[in-house]
């Protein structure tokens, strides 16, 4: 009883002409009994007592057919938990939508035995409009495979998909079996592995204080990345963190340029090869390399290798 909310209608009033009127049944014998789902649904409805033991039996249906159903403090975490995702899918950010529901999903105040309170039904139609989005990402994520101006953004996108459809298996398998296949072919072998590098450096921001992190970790990647196309692609990705207006560093670490320190009595004209936290390799027009100590070169060299150290 304790999952019903009793309401007792005068017949002679309007209140009771709208639910006959809204909730129509067959007779008119009293007392009318409904059961109203919370999405205004009616689960049972007759005139007439239920004698015997047919009205907890009725009731046990009627429980049956609610779903989950929520308590005060638990529809307040959902309703909030919603208002997250929902401002998240607005913005493009399938990632963010997806996860700020999975607590909810986890303790079960979502899935197969959803409610049908205001916020069970909001999350569910969001689930499902994420679930409709992932079918059509999947499909355009194949198709994107033909070309090598979009082969990143389809890889990319197939592995970030596994985690964003935790909640639907069968889409999430479709997406594991997809990246399986490519991942399977030697064609794609180093693609996919910057693509896992992208997906590792975007996940960053969704830390606690980690979007600074996640802004080097992709300018990095962008910086030492070997086609336009990738570079463009993480490019906008560092735009969705720190907005439309952000520019990449006029620094390209495979064109030789002038390297010297502080007081002017080192100077090479050189390329990088590879950067550490203390050292960099540096190679000259002759193709000779040289370790240099990256404390003894200038502030704004410092600054620039900064950018590509890990």
């Amino acid at each position: 009883m304790v999952q019903f909310v009793p309401l007792k209608l005068n017949v002679d009033t309007s209140d009771a002409n709208n639910v006959r009127r809204n909730f129509p049944i067959q007779g008119n014998r009293l007392p009318f009994v409904y059961v109203i789902r919370a999405d205004n649904k009616k689960i049972y409805g007759a005139s007439g007592g239920l004698p015997g033991d047919q009205l907890p039996a009725m009731m046990r249906e009627a429980l049956r057919q609610a779903g989950r159903i929520l308590t005060p403090a638990q529809e307040k975490v959902l309703s909030e938990a919603t208002v997250v995702a929902n401002t998240a899918l607005e913005a493009g950010d399938l990632y963010r939508a997806s996860t700020s529901l999975q607590t909810s999903i986890k303790s079960g105040l979502l899935g197969t035995n959803a409610g049908f309170s205001e916020s069970s039904i909001q999350a569910t139609k969001l689930l499902a409009d994420l679930s409709q989005r992932g079918t059509e990402d999947l499909k355009s994520a194949q198709l994107m495979l033909d070309s090598e101006e979009t082969q990143i953004q389809s890889l990319f996108t197939l592995l970030l998909g596994q985690r964003i459809y935790y909640f639907d298996m069968v889409l999430q398998n479709e997406y594991r079996k997809a990246a399986k296949i490519i991942d399977s072919d030697a064609e794609f072998t180093s693609l996919m592995k910057q693509a896992r590098e992208i997906e590792k450096a975007v996940l960053i921001q969704y830390a606690r204080g980690g979007e600074t992190k996640a802004v080097h970790a992709l300018t990095r990647l962008a910086l030492l990345s070997d086609t336009n196309s990738t570079r463009q692609f993480i490019l906008g990705k560092l735009r969705q963190i720190e907005g439309s207006n952000f520019e990449l560093p006029d620094f390209n670490p495979y064109v030789i340029r002038k390297w010297t320190d502080d007081s002017g009595s080192f100077s090479i004209n050189a390329k990088v090869l590879s950067v550490s936290a203390t050292m960099v390799i540096l190679e000259n027009e002759n193709d000779e390399q040289i370790s240099v100590p990256i404390i003894r070169l200038g502030k704004s060299e410092r600054e620039l290798l900064k950018l590509i150290q890990p």
